[in-house]
């Protein structure tokens, strides 16, 4: 038996109009990185807790 054969999906293409709220979702959504190293969790740690912060001051954030 060899390897497995990768699977390839075909790629999927949206025209901006067919879906209008994705714009505003994608605009209104915090992005995070992806945090697979030994030192990451800490990293992680810091966005959470700065995350816990603005949420705690976010009146005065407005």
């Amino acid at each position: 038996m060899g390897s497995p054969s990768a699977v390839r999906m075909p790629a999927v293409r949206v025209r901006p109009s067919s879906h209008s709220t994705s714009p505003a979702a994608h605009a209104h959504t915090i992005k995070l990185p992806v945090w697979h190293r030994e030192q990451d969790p800490k990293l992680a740690e810091q966005y959470v807790s700065a995350a816990r912060k603005a949420g705690e001051h976010h009146e005065e954030l407005l």
